[in-house]
């Protein structure tokens, strides 16, 4: 089920007189090309989508419309005329929501507004500023729960997304939003209000370009999709010609983890991690203990933010009235600010958590380190290699690195917190194939997501709402309309085990 809303009007956008063009652009960066003669444009009131995997070229691209990088070779050109730059995009009416949120952490939700308006000066800026964050995240968001004077750091996911949205759309003279993954960290409802809003925008003639890996809201929210690969536009076509999978087919990537994926991921792996007995146990979560088992992909479901993430902390922390093996490992849901180490290359990054593997007598062995490294990039096939900084690379790819650092361990617990949020098709396949791999090895596994799909991949289920856990799904259990039902009505109370 979809979240977007298709136009209601039936009005076509116009694009016979494009308001931004793109001709013959090119970025490189050392010896990675990441966009190769890019032609592209868009229409006053179009919502154009761009897909492709990680590593496409596709947050680039996007930079590179913003103004925010110039390309080195090529044109973006605006409908008004003049050199587009970052200071001109902005005199145009031109933002961008990210993907990775560009909030200041130690500023309040008012503040961060304030920061980018550069109207919101001299005395009354802070009144300013709380009038039109609240006006917005009110009109788009009703219900949001958001509090504009606390500091953006203490805000959940979802909250920072929805202030990360609000901040552009302050924006008095607003013409074109380019969104990137702007609802992987929203539920279904905001998701709905979202799109809904994003039309009404462009009925008044703001043009939008959307990246999304959620297929399906592309299909129903653009009007043209343009799909990309290794840093070209390989296609553009009507949202209403084409599918799900003719999409993935252009990208060029496989619907489903392939024996190729299964076997690369399996590759020179470590030895079994076994653990005797059970790895972890929660009393008192509700009407069901939580309970892991050695070799158990164990999902936890439910509408985010009813004590999914709790669970997950009092796991890593071995709270009080936890049971959970002193080994274990644990992957972050928002890699920016929890995740990787920016100032780090990718083998830092991967094996900063394996020193206790790595080291003989407290020393860390280089050689031991680097095979290490390469052994992992290889099998989750990192693009840029061990070398590369791991700011160079994709998200997609930075989270792949992420999950390699807890595997990398020998942990025989791995905490895994939404960890597939805003990767493509693809790069989940060889995740799911790597879960499961690690799984058949003895290694325990308790994952958090946000979409209900990706529970099918789970031995066992947990399902949340309120802070407790109202069911326990297993096997043919484990589907969506299940998930949703026990999500909110009353979940079904299982027999008493014997």
């Amino acid at each position: 089920m979809t979240a977007a809303v298709k136009n209601p009007t039936g009005v076509a956008p116009d694009t016979s007189a494009p308001v931004l063009t793109a001709e013959g652009v090119t970025k490189t960066y050392g010896s990675t090309t990441a966009l190769s003669g890019i032609d592209i444009s868009v229409g006053r009131g179009e919502i154009l989508g761009l897909v492709g995997h990680n590593g496409a070229g596709k947050s680039t691209l996007m930079r590179v419309l913003a103004g925010r990088e110039q390309p080195d070779a090529g044109e973006v050109s605006w409908h008004a005329g003049g050199a587009w730059t970052q200071k001109t995009a902005a005199q145009a009416g031109v933002r961008m929501i990210y993907q990775e949120l560009a909030l200041c952490p130690d500023l309040t939700v008012a503040e961060n507004i304030a920061l980018s308006d550069r109207a919101a000066r001299g005395w009354s800026w802070r009144r300013r500023a709380e009038h039109d964050v609240v006006e917005a995240l009110d009109t788009v968001f009703p219900g949001h729960g958001v509090s504009i004077v606390r500091r953006t750091s203490d805000l959940s996911m979802a909250q920072r997304q929805m202030v990360e949205i609000a901040r552009a759309l302050c924006t008095p003279t607003l013409s074109m939003l380019i969104l990137d993954e702007p609802t992987e960290s929203l539920s279904v409802n905001a998701t709905r209000q979202l799109y809904t809003h994003l039309r009404r925008l462009t009925e008044r003639g703001v043009s939008m370009v959307l990246i999304s890996h959620r297929m399906q809201e592309v299909l129903a929210a653009a009007d043209r999709i343009a799909v990309m690969k290794d840093g070209r536009v390989v296609d553009v076509v009507a949202a209403k010609d084409t599918d799900e999978d003719a999409l993935l087919t252009a990208m060029g990537g496989e619907v489903r983890a392939d024996t190729a994926t299964m076997r690369r991921v399996s590759a020179d792996a470590s030895s079994d991690v076994r653990t005797d007995g059970t790895v972890a146990r929660l009393a008192g979560t509700g009407r069901e203990d939580f309970l892991v088992q050695p070799g158990e992909i164990v999902g936890l479901a439910g509408l985010a933010g009813h004590g999914q993430d709790a669970l997950l902390g009092r796991l890593w922390s071995n709270a009080r009235g936890a049971k959970v093996t002193k080994r274990r490992a644990y992957v972050p849901g928002d890699r920016q600010t929890s995740g990787i180490f920016p100032l780090w290359s990718v083998a830092d990054n991967l094996t900063v958590s394996a020193t206790r593997r790595l080291a003989v007598g407290g020393v860390i062995r280089s050689a031991a380190k680097r095979r290490l490294a390469a052994e992992w990039v290889d099998r989750l096939n990192v693009k840029g290699g061990a070398r590369a900084p791991i700011t160079s690379l994709s998200g997609g790819n930075q989270q792949k690195v992420l999950v390699a650092r807890a595997f990398a361990t020998d942990a025989s617990l791995v905490l895994l917190d939404d960890p597939f949020r805003g990767v493509d098709v693809s790069t989940k396949n060889e995740l799911y194939a790597l879960m499961r791999v690690e799984a058949s090895r003895g290694r325990s596994i308790v994952w958090y997501s946000t979409e209900n799909s990706e529970m099918a991949h789970c031995d066992r289920v947990y399902v949340f709402r309120s802070g407790q856990i109202v069911s326990e799904l297993v096997g043919d259990e484990i589907t969506e309309d299940r998930i949703i039902a026990d999500s909110f009505g009353d979940a079904h109370t299982p027999e008493p085990k014997r």
